[in-house]
């Protein structure tokens, strides 16, 4: 295989346009502004609720989450339904590109996709990312693990963002080690004849989180934030990974087709919105007491001060999440990260109150609560929109999603719950939060340069599939010819059902996963 037929794929997780044309005025993408001038850019839309956990496993299967089956960070516990644990790659209930590309024939190198750990037995090196246990076998094949280790070793998880306490100046340093890094571990991974290849860097999301003020021009904050030295110093890590992907696509060969993308983009936030603290003060749901207890005692600043403590580690990783609710009076309930409600149905949750007969009418009453609700302190609203299912999911798995979801006002987020559980308030930290709008940038000789419009995620998986000759019927998604060329399949394949193994992690190993999404205010 020659190199010129390579596909590298390198994301930016939260990449977001905004954002990359401040720094390109700053001089601080060179490599990436080149890209763009000789290439194609567009728009790249993400699904809904637009988080990590759900996009990833779009982009990997050309599949919304209607079609893959994964809409959070954690799925019901088929054992105990009241309970969740961590989505893993065993969720993902359709099969993905490099599935695909491995049983043609070609090899893959995939590196940090988040959920793709543990990682799929593909033809090639996989490093899995993003929340790892420790000690656990998240290189394949595992036997190419020593060589890693030996050569580059890849540094797991970190970079959680969300104390209160935490420090800029160490988060900063933390993000450059870990790009620094990962980026050796890639090219190392790079190495011999593939196909298509993904490295993801996710420094960009959780930098975008914390300092989305310093980032995002229309941040009410940022004139006055954005010739100080954090500034400055989020503009050199920026040029780090800059030069990071330069020297992946050097690894890829001169004549590699690259493409640059985005999960999702971002936006600025001032303000917060406890979605279960509103859904009590409209009176759709009533606090279980137990749970009350257990996330008043997470919030507190007793937990904050020895949560980093070995005492304080080993509580948080035997506490299992309590019911949130309770369900004999509660009506709808916080269902994913992102905005998600669900009605409590009989027939469909453990102890459903509404008749099937009744949910047209309580969801109409439920939306109409939300859409009314006004923020006494800012007299702004903090819900724009509330999407009903079947808007926006369809396909196998579309029961699995949420009733509805919330679409945030400017400047407002429905992530996290807030300052100590208070129903709204203002936030310096987090100032960036997700949005659909993300990128895409196409360079190489079988590019078609220009504007590509706005394309859906779900797209990416079918354009790198018809870059290998390949097509896949039943597919959401459609292929980008801009991108991957006018060329005929030479092999036609067909989607079929996915009976994946369980994820195989122990009791223990699923805590450890939960609390690393919980210092990323994934979940709570």
């Amino acid at each position: 295989m020659t190199q010129e037929d390579r596909l590298l794929i390198i994301g930016w997780d939260g990449a977001d346009w905004d954002i990359i044309n401040h720094l390109i005025e700053y001089d601080c993408l060179p490599h990436v502004a080149s890209l763009m001038s000789k290439g194609a850019t567009g728009v790249l839309e993400s699904v809904v609720p637009t988080h990590s956990w759900a996009a990833w496993p779009t982009f990997l299967t050309g599949m919304d989450p209607g079609g893959h089956g994964v809409f959070d960070f954690v799925e019901r516990d088929p054992r105990q339904p009241l309970m969740r644990t961590p989505v893993t790659s065993a969720s993902i209930r359709a099969n993905t590109f490099p599935e695909y590309l491995s049983n043609a024939g070609y090899e893959v190198r995939l590196g940090n996709v988040p959920v793709f750990f543990p990682p799929l037995p593909v033809k090639g090196r996989v490093i899995s990312g993003v929340a790892v246990p420790p000690k656990a076998q998240f290189v394949h094949p595992w036997t190419w693990k020593s060589e890693l280790d030996r050569r580059a070793p890849f540094p797991v998880n970190g970079l959680e963002w969300a104390d209160a306490n935490v420090d800029a100046r160490k988060l900063l340093d933390e993000a450059r080690e870990l790009l620094l890094k990962r980026t050796e571990s890639f090219k190392v991974m790079l190495e011999g004849d593939w196909k298509v290849g993904a490295c993801i860097f996710v420094e960009t999301d959780r930098l975008q989180h914390a300092f989305g003020a310093y980032l995002l021009p229309k941040h009410p904050d940022h004139n006055r934030l954005v010739d100080s030295s954090i500034a400055r110093d989020l503009r050199e890590l920026y040029r780090l990974l800059d030069e990071a992907t330069a020297q992946l696509i050097q690894a890829a060969g001169p004549r590699a087709t690259i493409l640059i993308v985005s999960d999702h983009g971002f936006r600025p936030i001032d303000r917060l919105l406890n979605l279960e603290a509103l859904l009590e003060h409209l009176g759709l749901a009533v606090s279980g007491r137990a749970a009350a207890a257990n996330k008043a005692f997470r919030q507190s600043s007793l937990a904050s001060r020895v949560k980093k403590s070995r005492f304080g580690h080993a509580v948080r990783r035997r506490v299992r999440t309590l019911s949130p609710v309770d369900w004999s009076r509660t009506v709808a309930y916080k269902a994913a990260t992102g905005g998600g409600v669900s009605l409590n149905l009989k027939g469909r949750e453990p102890h459903g109150i509404i008749e099937p007969r009744d949910y047209e009418r309580v969801s109409a009453e439920v939306i109409e609560a939300l859409l009314g609700y006004e923020d006494p302190e800012s007299g702004r609203r903090p819900v724009a929109n509330v999407l009903r299912r079947e808007q926006v999911h369809s396909g196998p798995y579309a029961h699995l999603s949420p009733d509805l979801f919330l679409v945030s006002n400017e400047g407002w987020s429905v992530f996290g719950s807030g300052q100590k559980g208070a129903l709204t308030s203002h936030t310096s930290l987090p100032t960036g939060q997700h949005r659909r709008a993300g990128i895409v940038i196409g360079a190489g000789e079988n590019i078609t340069p220009g504007d590509l419009g706005t394309r859906p995620l779900r797209d990416i998986a079918p354009t790198v599939l018809a870059y290998a000759g390949l097509r896949v019927e039943g597919l959401q998604g459609q292929p980008i010819h801009e991108i991957a060329g006018q060329i005929q399949p030479e092999r036609t394949m067909a989607t079929k059902d996915v009976q994946r193994a369980s994820s195989g992690l122990s009791a223990e190993e699923e805590n450890q996963v939960s609390v690393h999404l919980r210092d990323l205010v994934y979940i709570e």
